[in-house]
This record gives C-alpha cells, structure tokens and sequence, in this order.
C-alpha cells in the first residue's frame, strides 16, 4: 500500500487554473487577438475624437473667417449705402419688434446713419449725422450732442454691432453653393446662460436651427434665418443701394430756425429783450444772475434732459445770460 501522507490532496480550484493557464500558454494566438483588439478600438476612439474636435475646429475657423469679412466697411466698400433689418420674435418679454438702419459715409470718413425701431413701447428714430446724435420719439427731439469719444465708441459702435456676427460654437451641417451665393445650415444647442434661453425664453437643450446666405466672393452676409422647430425667430436681412433715407422730423430740423428770447426784468419795472438764432447743432442753458429774473419766451423754449446739460461741451454751446444795461 503506497504511503499517501505527503501526498498533497486535489484541489480542483488550482488544478482548474493552472490548467487554464497552460492551455493559454500553449494558445498564443488569443493573446494577440485580443491586442489587436484592444489597439483597434483605441485607434478607432482616437479616430471619432480627432474628427470631432477637427470638424469643430474647421467649423470655428471657417465662422472666424465669415466674421471677419463682416464689418460697416466691407459692406460699404462697393455701395453707396446698406440697409439692414432685423426682426425679433418669440421673445421671453416684450412684444415682436424689428429694427431698420441705413448707412452711408461722406467724403470726410464720417457715418450718417438713420435707425429706426417698430413695435414696442421704445419706439423711436435715430439720425447720428456730423458726429451728433438726434433721436425723436413722435413726441420730441432729443439732441445728445456728441463730445470727446462718444461718436466712436457709442455711435460707431452700435454700427458695427448692427452687422451680424456667427457663433464659432455652432455646429456646420450642410454647405450649399449656388452661382454666387453659398448657404450655411448649423446648429446649436441651448444653454441655460445664452441669450436663447434668457431673451427668447427656450428651454436648455432645444436645437436652434439656423439658415446663413452669403456672397461666394466677398463672403458679406445677406441673410438669416434663426428657428426652434417650425417656428422663426430671428431674421436678418441686408440691402445694398437703397434709396435714401433721411426720416422727416431731422429734415425739418435742418430748416428749422431756432430762435430763443430771453427778458429780464429789472425789479418788476424795466423789461429788456434779447433775441437769438440757435443753430441747429447746440443746445442751450439759461444762467439766472443774482439781482434779476431771467425767464424764457414760451414759444421759443426748448428744453432738454439734465444728462444733457451735464455733456456740454463749452467749446460749442451757448449760454445765454442776462447783462445790464451798461454792460457791454
């Protein structure tokens, strides 16, 4: 009988791994199929992220570039004058409105603008002309008076940003080309920061769908097309070579003879008149001297806001004063 007490007793477990383990030994074959695998898939990961991230830098690119051939100058470098209008609907306050601004430069390099805004209780027309700014709400005439960086930074400004810019964000769908034009379809999706969900009142993830027209050549955008679903939005729209514009109120303006008429009154008893022509382009402040009443004439009053007066600028506005008799 053979002696059995060193004899190590079966253990299933460890036979069944050790067998495993030599029949993948003796199989090489699966050790690199599963390599092969293994290295497939993360070409192939590395494969879709490449292309992602190229397709979105391809799609910010080629938006940097509309963009950029986007500004008051490029449009007004063939064109005596552009109009732009622009409508806005679906808003989370606030009725539909849609505004509309002409442009045109004079030989000295300066904007004559005339912007208007319909549909709203803000109604009003706007004229920014010789560097100054007029606005007029059909009650009346607001003159701003332009001083130091104001036209650039104020005027200019809301002329530039009157023409559309893209978000490099948004997602190239389709690319259609025609004889001259060429037509964007993108996409994007609503966050809860951006101006769809904040002044259009969209929920956070609702596909915004947006239709660009532009010039083959000069890549100036004529037209777009923002919609949530079946429902437009946004609509952008540009003209070259208009007729025109210049809104009634400031041609009236322009002809307009401004006259005011101070008095002063001598302690009740001796009335003095003086009369002045205001030029169109300043406004005017009443200053009371200690010893008379100084008052204005009602029919050539003209009044303005305190944020006015406080923007003088004294190089060109007139103050008008009371002198006695004997001064000269």
């Amino acid at each position: 009988m053979a002696d059995t007490t060193n004899a190590q007793k079966y253990k299933g477990y460890d036979l069944d791994r050790n067998s495993s383990h030599r029949r993948r030994r003796n199989q090489p074959w699966f050790w690199k199929v599963l390599g092969i695998s293994l290295l497939l898939t993360i070409i192939i990961l590395a494969g879709v992220i490449f292309g992602v991230l190229h397709k979105t830098h391809k799609n910010a690119k080629h938006m940097e570039e509309i963009n950029a051939a986007n500004n008051i100058e490029a449009l007004l470098k063939d064109h005596k004058n552009v109009t732009i209008t622009t409508s806005y609907s679906h808003l989370a306050e606030g009725s539909d409105y849609t505004t509309t601004r002409q442009v045109r430069k004079d030989k000295k390099g300066n904007y004559f603008s005339y912007f208007k805004k319909e549909g709203t209780d803000a109604d009003y027309k706007e004229v920014i002309a010789n560097k100054e700014l007029y606005r007029y709400n059909d009650k009346y005439v607001q003159y701003y008076g332009l001083i130091g960086d104001d036209y650039e930074q104020e005027c200019v400004k809301s002329i530039e940003d009157s023409v559309f810019q893209g978000d490099t964000k948004d997602q190239l769908q389709n690319e259609k080309e025609r004889d001259n034009t060429i037509t964007l379809q993108l996409t994007t999706k609503v966050q809860a920061s951006d101006e769809y969900a904040t002044t259009y009142g969209f929920s956070v993830g609702d596909t915004i769908e947006k239709t660009i027209t532009m010039d083959k050549k000069t890549q100036i955008i004529t037209s777009v097309e923002e919609k949530c679903g079946d429902e437009v939005f946004y609509g952008y729209n540009v003209e070259f070579d208009g007729q025109k514009k210049v809104p009634v109120f400031y041609q009236k303006l322009e002809k307009e003879k401004r006259v005011c008429t101070v008095y002063s009154d001598y302690n009740g008893e001796n009335n003095q008149e003086y009369t002045y022509n205001i030029p169109v382009d300043v406004y005017f402040t009443v200053l009371d001297h200690e010893g008379y009443k100084v008052y204005e004439d009602e029919n050539g009053n003209k009044e303005f806001t305190e944020y006015q007066m406080q923007i003088q600028n004294p190089e060109t506005d007139l103050s008008l004063y009371v002198k006695t008799a004997s001064s000269k």
